[in-house]
């Protein structure tokens, strides 16, 4: 089955700030999410800004997104650099 990336605005621009090969190391994860987005090392956010949201680990950046079953979309929210303060 496959799935739809869409990324939101807050997520273009994160990804478009970062240098050249983190971009493409992001595209790519983002590339097999559209397989299978529960793969790798993913899990829920317990806590903070992204209560009930799930991140994907891509080296020290995470991916932050939700799934839409009914319609095979992952939505996702944002992409950060993992420090003490990503999630709040």
């Amino acid at each position: 089955m496959s799935w739809v990336c869409k990324l939101s605005r807050e997520a273009v621009k994160q990804l478009r700030r970062l240098p050249q090969d983190r971009q493409k190391q992001l595209v790519q994860a983002i590339e097999e999410m559209e397989e299978d987005p529960t793969s790798g090392d993913v899990r829920p956010l317990k806590s903070g800004k992204f209560k009930g949201a799930l991140r994907k680990r891509v080296g020290r950046y995470r991916i932050v997104f939700s799934l839409n079953p009914s319609m095979n979309c992952v939505e996702i929210a944002a992409l950060l650099v993992r420090t003490e303060k990503t999630y709040r």
